[in-house]
Formats: structure tokens, C-alpha cells, sequence
């Protein structure tokens, strides 16, 4: 009976606390639109999932927070239907295979004020070829002129992809005469319709509208922006009221706002690709039969539905892009041709404990994923340790604070990846930095002379069609040599608060608010 009544008034204590949070989150969100209503501060709050050390845009992928905050412009910006859309530069002329000419916009500002004229982009662009260590967006230069408002880059040799690198956020137009500063990596000068008043390395920046951007009127007057990686905190985030737009809701929480009147949700496929990575270096990993019993012993199909609401993969891209493999997927789940395979191409278990061997030795793959790859990576990992060992693979799946350390050692079997595979709507990026011999995303090894002449082929083919092709023939040798586990496609997703407008779902996922953002 005590302990019955005791069930009874805890029940109500969580009533009563619920309602009150409840009650309290509704005046703060209430408190919050009147006071911009009334004409004070208009104020965003946003979250990013990647936090940064440094918000530098020429370093790796930083400048990624810089272009999904609306800070950082480039001449040309992919827009939210995968179309050029003209930035900095209002019109481009391509004048043959080695030059492009650009017309810059007259009432360009960066954020000090400074005019962006043709001689600003010039030495800004330069100023990323020579520091990025990006190669695999660099391109090669005979020269680069500036007169006036009218800027002219000549390539020594044709390259096809020149505007679609030039979409990369490694080149953001930023002020180079301001770059020399200490706090440039802090507080970059470029040229969006918000500036960087302060940066909080993995926690945060503080912006504030850029009052004389080109496209006129900007409507939040600050936007804080937190890095919040794990996906469920974000979820707590927007429940609380802590802030108004999130990406990358997960697959379970996201009901929790498509059917409630105060958010807006947007969602549908992105362009980001989860792979598991294969280390050629390993002896086991050398036997194409392996690869294929690898991959005919994973069920992705149940893996994408069931675990992580997302598509199964058939290759590094999707249907929404052009040049994606159209065809049946290769190796699909079948666990009785994966043990076909092993036993053919000798991995056999000799002392019956259930683990097969090479070299007298049990073959135990090293699963890693990085803790920022949160629970998915996890779970398909236990996945896979159940499925492989079906088969007679033992798997140890690991979970380490720093992936990159463990991918550049080489320490690994299997390694959790995820790519955006055309951030700039085109396949060589792809092809190129995470599998051509030697690149520098090649973690894996892996190496294919097919490949390589393949990647030689797309510098010099200018015709959308025939890039097309080459994508599509690019994709299906990967999957074929099963150069790596191809998972799945993931639902991209932005929900914002019903008061916030003007955002839209950038497939590549490299903007997420610019200068159209408004908070009512």
C-alpha cells in the first residue's frame, strides 16, 4: 500500500514539473516574439553539428561553417536546386576551355567596409591556392588579371570543374589585407550578410548583420550560432526554445516536430553518401572475393530503413544527381554467396571456433567510427559484428574521440566515413579526393589504374553529358571492385521555429540561412 502511494504522489510531482516547464518554455518563446514584434533586437539562434577550432577558410572544410552561417560569399554559390547561382560575380562568360571571365558586383562590402573590386576576388583566390590544403579543389593557374569590376582567370591547361571549384567554400572571398591579423582565423573579413563578432573555438560564434551587404535590408539583426553535435541535445535544444533552427534532426525525434504547429519542417535526400572504408593494406583485404563477401554479408537494406531512416546505397551517389549508377546493386545481402566465396578463396575456419583464418590466424576486423558519428555508426556496427560472424568474420567495433588520427595511422580494417560525394554538383571531387591513387582522402589505399585515367578523362571533358557519363562509369568501378561498403544516402533535415522564414534545404548541405533569413 506505502509503496503505491508513493508511485502515486511521484506521478504527480512529474505532472506538476512538466506542466511548469511547460508553462515557463511557452513565456520564454512568447517573450521572445513580442520583444521583435515590438521593433527590439532581432535575435537567431541556430546550431551547427560540426564544431571547429578555428573558423580559417582555407583550412580543410572551415570554411563550411563560414557559408552555412551566411558569412562567407563566393563569386558563385550552388544553389538549394544544384544551379550556379551568381554571387559576388552578377555574370560569367566561359571564353574558351582555359579562361572564364567574371564580372564583379559594383556594391560589393566586406565587412570592414572595404569595396570589393576584381583586384580583391584576385588576391583573395590567390591567397587560397597558395595556403589551402585543399588539393583537391586547387587548379592549376597561368594567370589571373583584374581590371576594375572585371576579373579574368586563364587556367594553364583546361579544366572542366573550374566553376565548381571556384563554389567551394575554400575560396570565400575574404579581405586578404586584413588576413595577416592574429585574430584572422577568429574573426575572417568576408563579405555575407552577417559578420563574426566573436568565435569560441567548439562552442560557439556571436554574429551581427552585415549593415552594408548588396542584397539590401538583412532581418535578423544578430545570429548566435552553437555547436551542438549530438543530435538528440539538438532536438532538447528546439524543444526548450534554446534555438530557433537545427539540421540533422534524428529519424525518431523528427515526428516529434513535423506534427506540431510551431515548427517548420523540411526534409527529402541530401547528397551525403556513409561509407565504410576498406584498408587495402591488409592482407585479407587484397582478395576481391573478400570484398564481395564482405559486402554480401551486410544487410544495408534493413541498415538504412530500420536503423537510421535513411536510403540504401548502391554507389556514392544518389538519384537526385545526373551522373548516379542507375542499375542493380552489386553484391547484394546474401550471406550463403558470401560463405561461397570465403571458402573458395580459402578463409577457412580450421579449429571450429567459428572465426576463419588466414595465415593461421582468426580474421577479426577493427570497426572505427569517431564519437562524433554518434549512435548510427554504433548500431550499425553491432549490426554488422552480428552479421559478419554469421559468415565467419569476427568484428571489434570501436568508437575513438579522434578518427582522423586513427585514418592517417592506417590503424583500422574497416572505417566509418561520411562524404558529401558532389557538394559542388559534379562527380570528379568525389572520385578524385577519396579514391584516386594517392589522394589525400584515400585512407584506405585503395588504388585503380581504371580509375585513375578515368580522373584524367574529366579534366578535359567540358560537356555535361559526357562528365555524366565518366561519373556513372567512375561510380559502378567502385562498386564493382568494391573499393569500399557503400551504406546508405542520408534524409537531410532543417526544422526552424514557425517565426522564422527564409530558409531553405540546400541539398549539398553547404548553406543553411543567407541573406533571405527573416525572424518575425
Amino acid at each position: 500500500m506505502m509503496k503505491r502511494f508513493f508511485a502515486v504522489l511521484i506521478m504527480i510531482v512529474m505532472c506538476v514539473a512538466c506542466a511548469a516547464c511547460n508553462q515557463t518554455e511557452q513565456a520564454q518563446q512568447g517573450a521572445n516574439i513580442e520583444a521583435n514584434q515590438s521593433g527590439q533586437e532581432k535575435v537567431l539562434n541556430m546550431a551547427l553539428f560540426s564544431p571547429a577550432r578555428n573558423i580559417e577558410p582555407t583550412e580543410g572544410w572551415n570554411g563550411w561553417n563560414l557559408t552555412r552561417c551566411g558569412i562567407g560569399e563566393n563569386l558563385v554559390q550552388i544553389d538549394e536546386n544544384l544551379e550556379f547561382k551568381p554571387v559576388i560575380a552578377e555574370s560569367w562568360e566561359q571564353i574558351d576551355d582555359t579562361t572564364i571571365v567574371f564580372n564583379i558586383r559594383q556594391d560589393v562590402k566586406f565587412h570592414n567596409g572595404h569595396p570589393v573590386d576584381a583586384k580583391a576576388c584576385k588576391e583573395s583566390i590567390e591567397r587560397a591556392l597558395k595556403i589551402s590544403n585543399r588539393e583537391d579543389v586547387k587548379f592549376s593557374v597561368q594567370s589571373i588579371m583584374a581590371e576594375g569590376q572585371k576579373l579574368t582567370i586563364k587556367t594553364s591547361k583546361p579544366c572542366a570543374t573550374l566553376i565548381n571549384n571556384l563554389a567551394d567554400p575554400v575560396y570565400i572571398i575574404v579581405d586578404t589585407s586584413a588576413a595577416e591579423w592574429e585574430e584572422f582565423k577568429l574573426k575572417p573579413i568576408c563579405t555575407g550578410a552577417f559578420k563574426v563578432v566573436e568565435f569560441t573555438p567548439d562552442v560557439g560564434l556571436t554574429l551581427h548583420k552585415h549593415q552594408q551587404h548588396w542584397s539590401g535590408e538583412i532581418g535578423p539583426d544578430v545570429v548566435n550560432v552553437k555547436f551542438i553535435q549530438d543530435a538528440s541535445a539538438r532536438t532538447m535544444a528546439l524543444q526548450s526554445g534554446e534555438i530557433d533552427l537545427a539540421t540533422q534532426i534524428g529519424a525518431k525525434d523528427l515526428t516529434l516536430f513535423e506534427n506540431n504547429d510551431e515548427f517548420t519542417v523540411l526534409k527529402g535526400p541530401n547528397l551525403r553518401i556513409f561509407l565504410v572504408r576498406l584498408n587495402m593494406e591488409k592482407p585479407y583485404m587484397k582478395s576481391q572475393a573478400f570484398r564481395q563477401a564482405l559486402s554480401y554479408g551486410m544487410d544495408k537494406e534493413t541498415y538504412a530503413k530500420e536503423l537510421v531512416s535513411g536510403i540504401p546505397a548502391k554507389g556514392p551517389f544518389n538519384d537526385l544527381l545526373s551522373f548516379s549508377y542507375k542499375g542493380e546493386d552489386y553484391y547484394a545481402y546474401n550471406p550463403d554467396k558470401a560463405k561461397e566465396l570465403l571458402d573458395k578463396a580459402g578463409f577457412i575456419d580450421t579449429n571450429g571456433d567459428g572465426i576463419r583464418e588466414i595465415d593461421g590466424k582468426n580474421i577479426v576486423l577493427k570497426l572505427v567510427s569517431g564519437k562524433n558519428h554518434g549512435d548510427d555508426a554504433k548500431n550499425i556496427g553491432i549490426a554488422m559484428q552480428s552479421q559478419y560472424k554469421e559468415i565467419g568474420i569476427g568484428v571489434d567495433v570501436l568508437q575513438v574521440e579522434n578518427s582522423t588520427d586513427v585514418s592517417k595511422a592506417g590503424d583500422f580494417d574497416l572505417l566509418w566515413e561520411r562524404w558529401t560525394s558532389a557538394p559542388t554538383a559534379d562527380p570528379q571531387y568525389f572520385l578524385e579526393a577519396s579514391y584516386k591513387t594517392g589522394s589525400a582522402g584515400n585512407y584506405g589505399k585503395y588504388s585503380n589504374s581504371t580509375l585513375d585515367a578515368l580522373c584524367v578523362q574529366l579534366d578535359s571533358a567540358f560537356e555535361k553529358q559526357e562528365r555524366d557519363e565518366l561519373g556513372i562509369k567512375g561510380a559502378e568501378l567502385l562498386m564493382k571492385d568494391v573499393a569500399s561498403l557503400f551504406v546508405y544516402y542520408q534524409q537531410g533535415t532543417v526544422v526552424t521555429r514557425k517565426n522564422v522564414e527564409g530558409v531553405y534545404r540546400f541539398i549539398s548541405e553547404i548553406y543553411y540561412i543567407d541573406d533571405r533569413v527573416k525572424i518575425q
